[in-house]
């Protein structure tokens, strides 16, 4: 690392250097032999907080920073790298306290502001998250990304006005960032502006981490134009639930195009192997596409500039494979009753899952609960039913076994609305775009009945709401 005619460095120099070439193993022996020599070395503290961190070995940064912080008390750089390091170990609540001690010590420390912001956003302190986003704003008058990420928090907590202002100014500021323009299709599909909405959604291909990239299969993309000797190659994105919703389209694409190849997730095959507009199904991406034109599913809808009134809402779309059934017979008169009530947990910020704790007063319902999660872990009172669920075709043939469906916002909502079945969707107050902002019914599923969650509620009042309509319903 050194010349014969180069400085000697010292260990602290070199566990720097090492650090930046990406040494880890290295840089941590020579700051180790640092902080021997002299254990109140405060810069030695600090990288070595660094190389933890790259090992995002969260616990040990977060010490190496505690001891920085006993040597150096009103630091705000190594508050906010304490609250960085419990925000990694998903502790939100932890983070805010060294957070907002930084910003006593320092008020114009903007990043410290925005850390704040979210970390009450994972909170659901939507009030609080909006008071430290405007302060990151006012110190960054001219960061596209401050004034979107407060757009989002006032979106969330229902101030749509005010988050329409924000979106505005951060595409003034940064015209081609794909992240505002995916705000103001958010923005614009919540309140149900189609076919408007559309271009903008076209923007998340560019998104980092948001959804499946764009592929490039050398073949132009289908516009919508007639070819009734031509093949069209769909693939799927993002996740299971947006595939079914978007399969409602293969009737209406087959009126324009001769062949129709659909590339999907494997646990969707045997769900889709009869369905008559499908020509193929495959679970991979081929190489070298046989098809004419190619198209992303959630393309479908700006295609064809459907609005809410012109979307395909026609069920059953799908059906269940035939077999055997997959349920014991009944041994009452009580409805059966499946719930899903956690998603993939996918989303950065998944609000939309219920908390184990919020399931027990279901089992004040006079029905029979059978839970649709297929990673098992049934609450008691449900019976387990994640043996059964290999697929989603097995799924389906248990939900027709059903009475009635329950779910949250995950692919189970999906599967029973295409299926036609009677289905109640569980949505937290942050809805998704596809649900629309108010309301208790949907556009995509004729049959699903929606229960939201209200601004700063839990979801026990919504649980207990449901629960009288099961009532009634039973009645």
């Amino acid at each position: 690392m050194s010349g014969p005619d180069s400085p000697i460095l010292t260990p602290l120099q070199l566990g720097q250097r090492c650090r930046e070439h990406g040494e880890l193993a290295q840089a941590e022996a020579h700051l180790r032999a640092a902080l021997k020599a002299d254990p109140a070395l405060l810069p030695a503290h600090l990288e070595l907080g660094l190389v933890q961190q790259m090992h995002e070995d969260w616990p040990a940064a977060r010490g190496c920073f505690e001891t920085a912080r006993a040597l150096d008390s009103n630091n705000p750089q190594i508050l906010n790298a304490i609250g960085y390091c419990w925000q990694r170990e998903g502790e939100y609540r932890e983070a805010i306290t060294p957070w907002r001690h930084a910003v006593k010590l320092d008020a114009n420390y903007a990043q410290v502001w925005q850390n704040l912001a979210l970390a009450h956003e994972h909170l659901n302190e939507l009030a609080e998250a909006i008071e430290c986003h405007q302060q990151a704003v006012a110190l960054q008058s001219n960061d596209a990304n401050a004034h979107r990420l407060l757009g989002m928090a006032q979106l969330d907590f229902g101030l749509h006005d005010a988050a329409r202002k924000c979106n505005a100014r951060a595409l003034e500021l940064a015209p081609e960032d794909p992240e505002a323009h995916w705000q103001r299709f958010f923005l614009r599909a919540l309140e149900g502006d189609f076919p408007g909405a559309w271009a903008d959604y076209e923007w998340r291909f560019k998104l980092p981490g948001r959804t499946t990239p764009d592929v490039d299969f050398h073949i132009p993309r289908w516009d919508g134009q007639s070819a009734p000797e031509g093949t069209l190659l769909l693939h799927a994105e993002q996740g299971f639930g947006d595939t079914l919703q978007m399969l409602r389209y293969l009737s209406r694409i087959a009126m324009r195009v001769g062949r129709v190849q659909l590339c999907a997730p494997r646990p969707l095959l045997s769900l889709l192997k009869n369905v008559p507009s499908l020509n193929e199904v495959f679970p991979s991406v081929p190489q070298t596409p046989t098809a004419d034109f190619h198209l992303p599913l959630m393309s479908l809808p700006g295609v064809f500039s459907d609005s809410l009134e012109t979307l395909p809402n026609e069920t059953p779309y799908l059906k269940a494979p035939n077999g055997d059934p997959m349920l014991p017979p009944k041994q009452s008169s009580r409805p059966r009753v499946g719930l899903a009530w956690r998603g993939s947990g996918a989303q950065p910020l998944d609000r939309r899952s219920l908390p184990t704790e919020a399931l027990a007063v279901l089992r004040e319902a006079e029905v029979d609960w059978f839970s649709l999660q297929p990673e098992g872990n049934a609450p008691e009172g449900f019976t387990d039913l994640s043996a059964q669920l290999t697929d989603f075709g097995a799924t389906a043939r248990v939900m027709n076994e059903l009475d009635l469906l329950v779910s949250v916002d995950t692919a189970a909502a999906h599967l029973a609305g295409a299926l036609g079945r009677p289905t109640w969707v569980l949505l937290s107050f942050a809805p998704d775009w596809r649900w629309l902002w108010t309301g208790d019914s949907s556009p995509w599923y004729p049959e699903a009945r929606l229960f939201r969650q209200e601004q700063n509620e839990d979801w026990q009042p919504l649980i207990r709401r449901m629960l009288q309509a099961l009532q009634e319903l039973k009645a």
